[in-house]
């Protein structure tokens, strides 16, 4: 599918890099379970599974959409089930054919998102919802680093929208607020990811400015903690909304 960032690359270190904290996932999935009862639901994006196995095991009906195979594959051996590989703008189902909707870190992967919201809205009768954290990201060592390959002359940003800026487009139904929760990070965790290029705006930045950003980040973070407060929202509209921020 021409335009889409598929995750096969980074498929076997994508739950270490991207899950949430265990208390903090076992918080979200306790609301999401308690909201979705008795609900069929549609994951765009359900790569390894994240969500959807817990949700699946806490016995709520989801199926999943994904172009990534890896990633499935991954999800498969922890359990995941009932997943159909196609593009999000095009689902090959009825309208109608569930009752929730969700993406999650997956629309700024997708250049046509507001075909992929206008299709969620099309095959849902209920509701469409994402998780996002809201924080103060002393995601700095990240942010470090993009400031590094830009100062460089690489210049990139995602071909979609990030959930998260959602709610500045169109004003949610409502917001089942979690948390808020605190960590103590390893910044030796976030230099490993960054060296390893795990995330997507790595994937095409040239080798010699991505040396030459990591050297004093390096020099700067090695061996110290740093701390993060965060709280993650679950945000909820009415499906049949959609097409207003599709419309925009």
């Amino acid at each position: 599918m021409p335009g889409r960032l598929s995750f096969d690359r980074v498929a076997a270190i994508y739950d270490e890099t991207r899950s949430l904290a265990p208390r903090a996932m076992a918080r979200v999935l306790a609301v999401l379970v308690d909201e979705l009862h008795g609900k069929r639901v549609l994951e765009i994006g359900v790569g390894t599974g994240r969500y959807a196995v817990p949700l699946q095991k806490s016995g709520i009906r989801v199926v999943g959409v994904d172009i990534s195979r890896k990633m499935v594959e991954i999800g498969l051996a922890k359990g995941l089930r009932d997943v159909i590989f196609a593009d999000a703008a095009r689902l090959p189902f009825k309208s109608g054919s569930f009752d929730v909707g969700t993406t999650n870190h997956v629309l700024h992967l997708i250049p046509d998102w507001r075909d992929a919201l206008s299709e969620i809205a099309r095959v849902t009768r209920d509701m469409y919802f994402t998780v996002i954290e809201r924080s103060d990201r002393v995601d700095t060592i990240k942010r470090e680093y993009d400031a590094l390959v830009k100062g460089a002359g690489y210049d990139w940003s995602h071909p979609g929208l990030h959930e998260k800026d959602l709610p500045g487009l169109l004003k949610p139904d409502f917001i089942m607020p979690v948390g808020p929760f605190r960590e103590t990070l390893l910044a030796d965790s976030t230099l490993n990811e960054l060296a390893r290029r795990t995330y997507s705006s790595q994937w095409d930045v040239p080798e010699e400015v991505h040396r030459k950003a990591m050297e004093p980040l390096r020099t700067k973070w090695r061996g110290k903690e740093f701390q993060l407060s965060y709280t993650l929202e679950v945000t909820f509209w009415r499906s049949e909304r959609l097409p207003e921020i599709a419309a925009d």
